[in-house]
């Protein structure tokens, strides 16, 4: 509750910025095309402030809690502005800028629940496939991006748990960022009981947080590499690094190591499974989806982007090229990346909600 109560007040303190520096602007009757000049900048700032959050270098960390509340008041006021411009152009009246500043608190206000809303829910996102390698069906659930200790509650973790144990899947996949540089000790001893002690087969590839490598930039190193390794043991836990499993006489699980790491191996160094069986691989980054195909591979499940998890950042990554989430194609595999079941650091989530992957292979008929 505490960190919510922060959260609202950053985002307060944002919009009363915001008003300040745009107070001046209230004497002035700016032409159409200045005003929507102005809304788009004020769009494009929120935008880089959204990106600086989520991918800017460590050093940023203590003040990207400022930069999201602004963020979510920059994102609020443009539409409340893009509103109210086209309101009273139709109507032909003057602008008042106090009408624009409570539809701007109005809209924050909206957006602000929305996202924290959004961040609290969990749910599973059903996929099918068919495929003349699969003999008999399977289900698998992919779950990635949990962040452990990230402003999502932990009964929200355990309230997973249990929608994931009511799909009574084959076995479950943990694809990495289960746990961060915010992780406490406890916390992560904590989450791998939990999975451990599921009644089901787990799996676990790393991400590129799972090893607090920047830990030093949060609240110090929590628990070491070898700490988190022997608790996955421990829970039962199958961990899997550039290594490959036999899930049953139809399918092979390969789980990769992490490309944020140097010990990370080159896929044409492994040996390439029987190619009359169905090669299942995760990979925490969607990074290497093409040489995954060309090495075999018929299914790639991938999380890391949090399907952007800030709007529009997800439009703005894919329209780089960037695989960020849903389905890709080559003609001889398929990429699942999932939208992860938590966040990044921040109480916000704006765009797609959390979910797991529930993924059914099936026979050919």
């Amino acid at each position: 509750m505490k960190i919510y109560l922060l959260w609202a007040l950053k985002i307060v303190m944002a919009e009363v910025i915001l008003t300040a520096l745009q107070a001046p602007l209230k004497k002035r009757n700016l032409k159409t095309p200045a005003r929507v000049a102005l809304i788009i900048g004020k769009f494009l700032l929120a935008v880089a402030f959204a990106a600086l959050v989520l991918a800017g270098p460590v050093v940023l960390r203590p003040v990207q809690p400022i930069m999201l509340a602004l963020y979510v008041a920059l994102v609020a006021d443009s539409l409340a502005d893009a509103c109210c411009t086209v309101f009273y152009a139709v109507k032909k009246r003057e602008r008042k800028f106090s009408v624009v500043k409570i539809t701007s608190i109005v809209f924050c206000l909206i957006f602000a629940v929305y996202g924290t809303v959004n961040m609290e829910i969990v749910t599973p996102a059903y996929r099918e496939y068919s495929s003349p390698k699969i003999k008999r069906e399977h289900k698998i659930v992919f779950i990635a991006d949990i962040h452990t200790g990230s402003p999502q509650d932990f009964g929200v973790i355990e309230k997973t748990v249990e929608k994931i144990k009511e799909e009574k899947p084959e076995f479950v996949i943990l694809g990495g960022d289960i746990v961060d540089d915010y992780t406490t000790k406890e916390d992560m001893q904590r989450v791998f009981s939990l999975y451990g002690g599921c009644g089901i087969p787990v799996f676990y590839i790393y991400g590129n947080h799972d090893r607090q490598a920047h830990a030093q930039y949060a609240n110090g190193v929590q628990f070491t590499p070898e700490e988190l390794e022997n608790t996955l043991y421990r829970n039962g836990i199958i961990i899997l690094k550039d290594e490959f499993y036999e899930i049953s006489r139809d399918l092979i699980l390969l789980g990769r190591e992490d490309k944020s790491v140097d010990t990370r191996l080159d896929i044409n160094s492994l040996d390439k499974p029987m190619s009359e069986k169905f090669l299942l691989v995760a990979d925490h980054q969607p990074v290497a989806f093409e040489e995954h195909s060309d090495f075999g591979a018929d299914m790639q499940v991938s999380g890391h982007t949090h399907a952007g998890q800030l709007f529009p950042l997800r439009l703005l990554y894919a329209l780089i090229g960037g695989k960020v989430y849903g389905e890709y194609k080559t003609s001889a595999s398929t990429l699942i990346v999932s939208a992860g079941a938590g966040g990044w650091r921040v109480p916000l989530r704006t765009d797609v909600h959390c979910n797991f992957e529930v993924i059914t292979l099936k026979p050919s008929e």
